[in-house]
């Protein structure tokens, strides 16, 4: 017999960095408040520079002077987080941290241990951040990520239910964005790879790393997901002179999508996301309001079936 669900089974994990300094101490607090039943609460803080790569320059893209001050800023919200009881655990990642060459040998058999990926994308923090939870479940939530959840309602408490009935189901994630109307069978209009589709939830074998729900139980038996053609194909971009490494989510769904791995797309209307492309001063100027009509589960026509915020659309929307 399964052992009882509870909610101290979860840990609630959020990663931000220095590129969030304008809006985490709105989005981090937004995110905590839609789950009152976690209590444990992990802030991974990113103060790691992308290394150069074939595709990246971090001199043009991150200037030294100016990311170390954007790191000394997110390091000052992070803890005002933590004093005001947001969060309640902080891990701050840095280039030499001890913590990478076992993340390295955990989930990449030891064969790279650059912080990011080929394109600046976070790499060592996820990894951190789903290792460093003792629960079996990790919630986690990239630190810009926006979420509507009916009070009353948690959608990983349901996701948890319905994955103990898919053995293959490592991660699940709500909606993607706000439902379609009209009865579309697709977690999104933009749906990128085949779902097949369920009474209570989509199943595909994408991973994206913005948003889910994590069985560490499951998953651990997928690891490392650096082997086989996945490995090889890293050796040919390490040594090919070709874009390396790969990101996070591509490695995940190249190892375990064609061992079987799936994730769940929860059907239920009662959860949904929006992901924030666009972060200029429209974005920045109207972000409490916005957070505030999504808590409230508003949102413009123009939104529906869609997973990047339409800023345009979201201005007027709070004008009317």
């Amino acid at each position: 017999m399964a052992k009882p669900f509870n909610m101290d089974d979860i840990t609630l994990q959020i990663n931000i960095s220095a590129g969030d300094v304008n809006y985490a101490h709105l989005t981090v607090p937004a995110i905590v408040n839609q789950h009152p039943q976690i209590k444990k609460r992990l802030l991974i803080i990113d103060c790691c520079r992308p290394q150069k790569t074939k595709i990246l320059d971090p001199d043009v893209r991150f200037p030294k002077e100016q990311f170390e001050q954007g790191v000394e800023k997110i390091k000052v919200i992070a803890q005002k987080l933590l004093s005001d009881n947001i969060v309640d655990q902080l891990y701050f990642v840095y280039p030499d941290d001890a913590m990478i060459d076992e993340m390295s040998k955990k989930y990449l058999a030891g064969l790279y241990k650059t912080t990011h990926g080929a394109g600046g994308m976070v790499n060592m923090s996820y990894w951190i951040g789903f290792s460093l939870p003792k629960t079996r479940y990790v919630l986690h939530y990239d630190g810009d990520m926006m979420l509507y959840q009916k009070p009353g309602f948690d959608w990983a408490e349901h996701a948890v239910k319905l994955m103990d009935e898919r053995q293959e189901a490592v991660m699940a994630v709500p909606r993607l964005c706000p439902p379609v109307k009209n009865n579309y069978n697709l977690p999104s209009l933009n749906e990128g790879r085949p779902s097949e589709s369920h009474q209570d939830y989509w199943i595909n074998d994408w991973f994206s790393t913005r948003h889910f729900l994590w069985d560490n139980e499951k998953i651990n038996t997928y690891l490392p997901f650096v082997r086989g053609k996945v490995k090889m194909e890293l050796l040919l971009r390490k040594y090919g002179n070709r874009a390396f490494p790969i990101d996070p989510e591509i490695l995940m769904f190249k190892s375990m999508a064609p061992r079987g791995a799936r994730r769940l797309v929860l059907k239920s209307e009662d959860a949904w996301m929006v992901h924030p492309v666009d972060k200029s001063a429209d974005y920045l100027n109207n972000l409490p309001a916005f957070l505030n009509c999504i808590a409230a589960g508003k949102y413009p026509k123009e939104q529906s079936g869609v997973e990047n915020m339409d800023l345009k659309a979201w201005t007027a929307f709070i004008k009317n």
